[in-house]
């Protein structure tokens, strides 16, 4: 492979480079273009242009999915420190006389454990900026409500409001390592038949009671459990608890559990996982936009994601090698 003269083509590498930035953390071309308001072609041709710049191979191309290169995984790595360390120095800059009290609605789950547990980080870098939250899983009237920015678990559509992409989401079945156990549920699917199921029946806006359990098992053909079976919750935290003590058998939010998982209070008897067909978005009315604030809230939102999001896919990529 040729080798081209970096410096003589240093603009058309940082425009390339952002594009990897954006590819390597969604994982995806489609999440990517999206991003970047680009097709997804004109993404794929400016990561071979890349990848022809720098004289190595940076994804693995297979038919669904891709897979960083050992070269695109050091490269993604030393990129994201550098952006964050300058993404950090220019939010220092602008923060310095941010300021004031800001409402934040979110679903419950979301904000108790996603939310909460990186509250630190937030008060760190705006000392002086404070948030009241509010818990909610329905859709906000921006115009009659008092609340600046929402967290929504959905589809995207919100029309007249700015929408930004948080990250997407991953369900898979739970439960203590006791109940997995008791039930055989180990790489048994057949076995589900004997449990409780545990719901949340207010999933999304508009779900249906069993709508998570539904999905999962459509999309790997299980039809032979009764999803009636169970007891119902308002969110999934409450059901996810219930599950950790015993009751049953509830759909996991990824996102939101790996913390429990990782204590052993969870397990995932099962190795199938599915994409949920929502994902989080940080909504807000666009008119507020220009508020420093709301501005730093967004930024930070957004930052803090991409972070969970390159620390997960440098797991699974760790972990499929050893």
């Amino acid at each position: 492979m040729t080798h081209v003269n970096i410096k003589h083509s240093s603009t058309r590498m940082l425009g390339n480079l952002h594009c990897f930035s954006c590819v390597a953390r969604h994982m995806s071309f489609t999440l990517a273009a999206d991003e970047l308001c680009l097709t997804q072609s004109a993404v794929s041709h400016r990561i071979k242009n890349l990848e022809e710049q720098l004289g190595f191979g940076l994804f693995l191309r297979f038919n669904r999915r891709i897979q960083l290169t050992y070269e695109g995984e050091q490269l993604w790595s030393v990129l994201n420190s550098s952006l964050s360390a300058l993404d950090m120095t220019i939010r220092d800059l602008r923060n310095q006389d941010i300021g004031g009290h800001l409402t934040l609605s979110a679903p419950p789950s979301f904000a108790q454990n996603w939310m909460t547990p990186r509250l630190v980080q937030f008060q760190k870098q705006h000392t002086r900026l404070f948030l009241h939250f509010e818990t909610h899983s329905r859709l906000i009237d921006f115009s009659r409500e008092n609340i600046d920015i929402a967290v929504y678990y959905g589809n995207g559509e919100y029309p007249g409001l700015h929408s930004q992409l948080l990250m997407t989401e991953f369900l898979q079945p739970v439960c203590s390592p006791q109940y997995a156990h008791e039930h055989d549920l180990y790489d048994k699917r057949e076995n589900l038949a004997h449990c409780q199921f545990l719901h949340d029946v207010n999933a999304w806006p508009d779900a249906g009671a069993h709508a998570e359990w539904e999905y999962w098992c459509e999309a790997y053909s299980i039809a032979s459990v009764d999803l009636s079976c169970g007891y119902s919750f308002d969110m999934s935290e409450m059901a996810v608890n219930a599950a950790k003590h015993g009751l049953g058998i509830a759909m996991g939010r990824l996102n939101l559990i790996n913390d429990d998982i990782k204590r052993g209070q969870l397990v995932t008897p099962f190795k199938q996982k599915i994409q949920a067909k929502q994902r989080y978005f940080a909504v807000c009315h666009p008119d507020r936009m220009d508020r420093p604030a709301i501005s730093a809230l967004l930024h930070w939102l957004l930052e803090t994601t991409q972070q969970d999001k390159f620390a997960q896919s440098l797991a699974v990529s760790v972990s499929k090698r050893l």
